[in-house]
């Protein structure tokens, strides 16, 4: 089993939250808030992705 990484898991929980705000505006109909937590989920994403593969590499 892998070691618990902390930073890992705060990029996981930011994901997760924006994912939750995406739902959550949806539910209010606020078209920039919308917009707002894709481009979140995204950058949170990309930058989980990208410091998984800096990782892997070393």
């Amino acid at each position: 089993m892998n070691k618990f990484q902390p930073l890992f898991f705060m990029i996981a929980l930011l994901a997760t939250a924006a994912m939750i705000s995406i739902g959550i505006a949806i539910a209010y109909r606020h078209v920039p808030a919308i917009v707002a937590s894709v481009v979140a989920l995204f950058a949170v994403m990309g930058v989980g992705f990208s410091l998984k593969r800096k990782k892997k590499m070393r």
